[in-house]
C-alpha cells in the first residue's frame, strides 16, 4: 500500500517529501481504531462517573475524585498505549520521510548588536528576541487514519512545527486556498480605498479603525477574518452542575467577550439560549467566524441536510466546543436518534459537512470533554488568536505547547504537591489538549 505524508507548509511554499510505499498489516490498523473507539467510551464514562459524583455529593470541587476518573488508573495507560502501538505502525513509513527541516535553527546575532550600551544590554537581559515563526504541518489522511489521534505522534512535538492541522484530501485543502485567495485580494484593496478616504476629514471613521495598532500587518500568506463579525451561540440546555468555579456557559461566554473588548467582541452577535433550526442557518450564513458552546453536538440543533443545503462561503472558521459529557447531556443525546443520525454526529462527518459547505477551517473535539476542560480550551483559543494575534493554525497547536511548558515549570519550582499530582496534572493536560484538533486551513489571522 502506498501512502504519502504531506510535508511542512513552509512559508509561502507547499511542499511534498516524497512518494513512499510500505507494507502494512490491516490487523494492526482495525486494532488501533479499536483502542482508539474504546478510549472514547472510558473517556465519556470516567465523565459520566464523575458528573454523578457531583449530584450525589452536591458540591462543584471534584478534585479528588477527579483524579480518580479523568486522571487516574484507566485512561492514562489506554492513551498512552494508542500513541505508542500508533507510532510502532506508521514507523515504517515516516521513517522514509526527512523531517529535519522541523529542528530549530539557532538564531546567532552579532556581537556588537548585544553589547552597544547599558540600556540595551539591560534591555536584552530582561527581553527575549521574537522567535521565527514555525512551520506548518498539514496531515493529509484517509478515513480509517482520520480516527486515530495524529496529533499525538511523537514527531509531530518537534520545536520547529507551530502548527499541526488536517484535511480529508490535498484537493478539498486547495479548494479552501483558491477560495480564500480572491477575498483577501479584495480586502486588501478596501483597505487601501479606506486609507485614501481617510485624508478627506472622516475624523469620526479614523478614530473608529484606530482601535487596531496602525502597525498590525498580516503575515505573508495567510488570510484575514474580520474580527467584527464574528458570531456565538451558546447552548446552555441540560447544562446539568456549572462550569469550573461556579460559572454557568452563559456567564463564561460573556467573561470572555469582555476580556477581548478592545478586540471589537462588543460587535459580536450571538445567542445565549437554546438556538432554533432558523437561528442556527441566519448565524452561519452571515458571520466571518462561528462560535458554538453547547452541551449537545452541533448537529444535534441543525439537521444535517440542513446544513449540506447551507453556503457558507463566507464563514471562514468555526469553532465547536461541544461533546460536553454529563448526565443531561446523555438523556437527551439519546432520545429519538437513529444510527444515521448519532454517526453524522461524530466530529469527521461533522468537520467533512462544513467543509462541504464551504467552512474554510473548523475546530473541534476528538472525542467527549468536560465543561470545564471545554470552556477552558475555548478560551485559551480566542485569547490566542484575539490578543496574540496567532494564525488559527498556531492558535490549536499552542494548547500543547503551552501544557508542555507549563509542565516544565512545575517540575522546577516543584509547585506540584506530590508525584501523584504531577502524573494526574501531565495527564490531564495532555488528554485535554489533544483533544482539540483542526481541519483545514492553518494560516486564517484576524484583522
Amino acid at each position: 500500500m502506498s501512502d504519502c505524508v504531506s510535508a511542512p507548509v513552509a512559508t509561502g511554499t507547499l511542499m511534498c517529501s516524497r512518494m513512499a510505499k510500505v507494507s502494512v498489516l490491516p490487523q494492526a490498523l482495525l486494532a488501533l481504531r479499536e483502542q482508539t473507539r474504546a478510549f472514547g467510551q472510558e473517556t465519556r464514562h470516567a465523565l459520566f462517573k464523575e458528573d454523578s459524583w457531583h449530584r450525589v455529593k452536591g458540591r462543584l470541587d471534584a478534585s479528588e475524585e477527579h483524579k480518580k476518573t479523568a486522571g487516574g488508573e484507566k485512561l492514562p495507560p489506554s492513551f498512552t498505549k494508542i500513541v505508542q502501538d500508533m507510532e510502532a505502525y506508521l514507523n515504517p513509513l515516516l521513517t522514509q520521510f526527512d523531517f529535519s527541516c522541523l529542528r530549530p535553527q539557532a538564531a546567532s546575532l552579532p556581537v556588537p548588536e548585544m553589547t552597544k550600551g547599558k540600556d540595551k544590554e539591560e534591555k536584552g537581559s530582561s527581553v527575549k528576541l521574537p522567535a521565527e515563526p514555525g512551520e506548518y504541518m498539514v496531515i493529509l489522511a484517509d478515513r480509517k487514519l482520520l480516527e486515530l489521534p495524529l496529533e499525538s505522534l511523537s514527531i509531530l512535538q518537534q520545536e520547529g512545527l507551530s502548527s499541526v492541522s488536517r484535511d480529508f484530501s490535498l484537493q478539498l485543502f486547495y479548494t479552501r486556498h483558491k477560495r480564500e485567495e480572491p477575498q483577501k485580494v479584495e480586502s486588501d484593496n478596501k483597505k487601501e480605498t479606506k486609507g485614501g478616504k481617510g485624508n478627506k476629514g472622516k475624523g469620526d471613521q479614523s478614530q473608529a479603525i484606530k482601535v487596531i495598532p496602525a502597525s498590525h500587518v498580516l503575515p505573508s500568506n495567510t488570510f484575514p477574518m474580520d474580527t467584527r463579525n464574528f458570531k456565538y451561540i451558546v447552548n446552555p440546555h441540560n447544562e446539568g452542575h456549572l462550569a469550573a468555579g461556579g460559572t454557568s456557559l452563559s456567564m463564561r461566554m460573556k467573561e470572555i467577550l469582555e476580556t477581548h473588548s478592545q478586540h471589537f467582541t462588543h460587535l459580536w452577535e450571538g445567542s445565549k439560549h437554546t438556538p432554533s433550526v432558523s437561528e442556527m442557518e441566519q448565524v452561519l450564513c452571515r458571520c466571518s467566524a462561528f462560535i458554538y458552546l453547547g452541551m449537545e453536538h452541533l448537529m444535534a440543533k441543525i439537521p444535517p441536510a440542513k446544513l449540506a443545503a447551507l453556503n457558507l462561503s463566507e464563514c471562514h472558521m468555526a469553532l465547536l466546543f461541544d461533546r460536553i459529557q454529563n448526565n443531561a447531556s446523555i438523556l437527551h443525546q439519546s432520545m429519538q436518534k437513529s444510527a444515521g443520525q448519532f454517526a453524522l454526529e461524530d466530529p469527521m462527518e461533522t468537520a467533512l459537512l462544513l467543509s462541504l459547505a464551504g467552512v474554510g477551517c473548523i475546530v473541534l473535539n476528538q472525542w467527549h470533554s468536560s465543561l470545564q476542560q471545554n470552556t477552558q480550551n475555548m478560551a485559551t483559543v480566542l485569547d490566542n488568536i484575539l490578543r496574540a494575534r496567532q494564525t488559527s493554525g498556531q492558535a490549536v497547536y499552542a494548547l500543547r505547547k503551552w501544557n508542555t511548558s507549563e509542565i516544565q515549570h512545575q517540575e522546577i519550582t516543584g509547585s506540584c504537591d506530590s508525584k501523584e499530582d504531577d502524573d494526574h496534572h501531565k495527564t490531564a493536560l495532555s488528554l485535554s489538549a489533544f483533544n482539540c484538533i483542526l481541519y483545514g486551513l492553518p494560516n486564517l489571522n484576524v484583522t
